[in-house]
């Protein structure tokens, strides 16, 4: 029996956060990179940086998988990358987002953001921008999270990570990895555990009662 608990558990804790995460971003772990007018971005994010002082790239620093994205700042300006998340918003649906970051050493004069942004179908944002930020330096990956409900008019969503400066000056460097967008929040580790559990628990009571 031991052995069958064991073999359960370990099935539906493999299966169960790739399943119960469904993500409306593409390329949320910065896996696949393309060249875009000289410049290595990654694909499907849109590539936005208003001075040559902050520099986006591929890093080897990942949170998993093979590759995060690096956004370094060392004067002024702002840069990141962001994409559509939802072309077929409808008022009153609650998104979440979740995004690991790694700032190894603490930001100086500069911000790690997270937005979300609902707009209209002409593209006029509809509301306020939702916003998470940081600044002080990580323990290794940790997440900017945040959620908000679609107001009335909104048509579309955009999910965007960037750094920017707070001041003159500004430097550092931020890793982005495992992006994540949608209309249901990350289970927490706990929680896809219990329900593991609770799987095999059913599964073995089954087993017995045949």
């Amino acid at each position: 029996m031991r052995k069958v608990l064991f073999s359960v558990l370990a099935v539906a804790m493999f299966i169960l956060p790739a399943s119960a995460q469904a993500n409306m971003l593409d390329n949320p772990g910065f896996e696949s990179w393309v060249d875009y007018q000289g410049a290595n971005v990654p694909d499907n994010w849109w590539h936005m940086f208003s001075d040559v002082d902050v520099a986006g790239t591929q890093s080897s620093n990942a949170k998993s998988g093979s590759s995060s994205g690096q956004i370094t700042i060392t004067g002024s300006g702002w840069g990141g990358w962001g994409q559509w998340v939802s072309e077929s918003v409808t008022a009153g649906q609650t998104f979440y987002a979740y995004q690991p970051i790694n700032i190894p050493t603490a930001l100086n004069n500069a911000e790690a953001v997270l937005e979300l942004k609902f707009q209209d179908s002409g593209g006029a944002t509809v509301g306020s921008a939702l916003l998470a930020n940081r600044t002080t330096a990580t323990n290794g990956w940790e997440a900017l999270s945040l959620s908000g409900v679609a107001p009335t008019g909104a048509a579309k969503l955009s999910y965007t990570v960037l750094v920017r400066d707070t001041a003159s000056g500004a430097s550092g460097t931020v890793y982005f990895d495992d992006s994540y967008a949608d209309t249901q929040p990350v289970p927490e580790p706990a929680s896809l555990l219990l329900l593991g559990l609770g799987l095999a628990g059913i599964f073995v009571f089954k087993r017995n009662k045949a």
